[in-house]
């Protein structure tokens, strides 16, 4: 099996990712610290908080159970500076097909964003396993319904906009997995690691109550 496809597997198991984008780098590390601890496997660290890079190399290294992805990933230097500093798999906000074919030819999931058929579709032309489905709560819910209709070979991780009071709504529309800024890889510098734990249990408890 494939890198690719075992990231996939494992994101399609555990239906939940936390998107950290703060610019406190310690902060940044304890959502990690928690996130694992709670039982999320996927963590995405945007290029966005500082010394993203080495945040990204400290985690890999201290958390090897994770999956930890670099997100925000605009260019290709981007995309090759953080499987340097060790990123399992990328994540874009955008359709880069460049990006995503070079990651391929690296065995690196490189999860890319759309939002409009034409977009998807050029992403996968590319050889896109997984795309971003971004920014979800701008879309109704049947829309990601209306667009697996003739395209079911399409693989969702839906993300902007996703709270504990939506995230099963994508995930039951048809989405894999939903990632989770909010109030867990978003949150505000004055939650203390306990509080993160906490938050971060009940949307593993969330998440796994599908059937």
């Amino acid at each position: 099996m494939s890198e690719i496809q075992k990231h996939i597997e494992k994101l399609e198991k555990h239906k939940i990712s936390t998107i950290i984008r703060t610019d406190d780098f310690d902060h940044a590390y304890n959502i990690v610290k928690a996130s694992n601890e709670a039982g999320i496997k996927f963590v995405e660290i945007t290029l966005t908080i500082p010394n993203a890079l080495e945040l990204i190399k400290k985690c890999s290294i201290d958390f090897p159970e994770l999956s930890v992805g670099a997100g925000t990933v605009i260019t290709m230097e981007d995309a090759k500076n953080s499987l340097e500093y060790g990123a399992e798999y990328l994540v874009s906000p955008i359709a880069i097909p460049e990006v995503v074919e070079w990651a391929k030819e690296q065995d690196v999931l490189c999860i890319a964003g759309a939002l409009t058929p034409t977009e998807m579709h050029t992403l996968w032309k590319a050889g896109a396993d997984l795309i971003k489905f971004y920014p979800a709560t701008s879309m109704p819910l049947d829309y990601i319904k209306l667009i697996h209709n003739p395209m079911p070979e399409y693989k969702f991780l839906a993300t902007g906009g996703i709270d504990y009071n939506n995230i099963l709504d994508y995930i039951n529309a048809g989405c894999i997995a939903a990632g989770v800024t909010a109030d867990l890889g978003g949150a505000a510098k004055t939650v203390s690691y306990e509080e993160l734990v906490t938050i971060a249990k009940k949307y593993v408890e969330k998440v796994n109550s599908i059937k």
